[in-house]
């Protein structure tokens, strides 16, 4: 895969437990309770941008948990090492949102998060959890980054120094895997649940 421009300079930070199911297959959605941006409108929601690096970190992923067999097997802490990898590209290809919290079950083989995690994102200020299924591109040897005071902190997205090329990058799941997974994904939500994802 390659982005339009053939390169991409923004990372998404994001549990390097979550990251490893990402680049597996184990995982195909991203949750978030919002704030990414709020735009076009109330009750709308997209982020900032449709295609990203994920930026592995263990920020609070030991508090709120991942289940206990996707616990990354070496430390994964970016916030204590000078290198990060960075061989994720991600493209948003759906967004969702939950209302009912009797659909969160549903969800729970796309992903490698605790119940209770999810719940607790769900429950948060107003009950309500966003969707995106982000389809994963693997680029091996991951590119090794400097990480820089300014990555650090609970913020979504990191501007890199540098593009790095999205050339010769393998998918993590193959076409036809990634339509039966986005199939499924859109009869669980619903299409009264959907909207358009970034260009």
């Amino acid at each position: 895969m390659a982005t339009k421009s053939g390169s991409c300079s923004f990372a998404f930070k994001e549990w390097a437990g979550v990251c490893d199911a990402l680049a597996d297959g184990r995982q195909s959605i991203i949750l978030r309770k919002g704030g990414i941006r709020e735009e076009p409108g109330p009750g709308a929601f997209v982020p900032e941008h449709g295609e990203f690096w994920l930026y592995p970190t263990a920020v609070h992923q030991a508090q709120q948990g991942l289940r206990q067999a996707d616990v990354p097997r070496a430390p994964s802490d970016t916030a204590s090492r000078s290198i990060v990898p960075i061989g994720l590209l991600a493209r948003v290809d759906l967004i969702g949102r939950v209302r009912d919290e009797s659909v969160l079950p549903a969800l729970e083989d796309f992903h490698v998060l605790t119940a209770e995690t999810v719940r607790s994102r769900f429950q948060y200020r107003t009950p309500g959890l966003w969707v995106l299924a982000a389809r994963i591109w693997r680029r091996e040897p991951a590119f090794e980054i400097a990480s820089t005071p300014e990555h650090a902190g609970c913020k979504t997205w990191v501007i890199l120094d540098e593009p790095l090329p999205t050339s010769n990058l393998k998918a993590a799941l193959d076409d036809g895997a990634w339509s039966l997974r986005l199939a499924r994904l859109r009869r669980i939500l619903g299409d009264a649940h959907l909207q358009s994802a970034p260009v």
